[in-house]
């Protein structure tokens, strides 16, 4: 059974990154969503499409 409250964790953001990690919280404070709720997307769709585009790989 899934925790419905969910795990905290913390994510580092390089300085470099940190322009497109502000545009990305914009992005999701304009959609009344998480900065958590966000990323949980992003890394949906990149497994999704890596899985996809290479089957054969272990563990997916």
């Amino acid at each position: 059974m899934s925790d419905p409250v969910g795990k905290q964790v913390s994510i580092y953001i390089r300085a470099a990154d940190l322009d497109l990690w502000r545009r990305a919280e914009a992005y999701a404070r304009e959609r009344r969503m998480p900065a958590s709720g966000l990323v949980m997307l992003a890394l949906e769709q990149y497994l999704s499409e890596q899985e996809t585009s290479d089957p054969a790989k272990p563990g997916t």
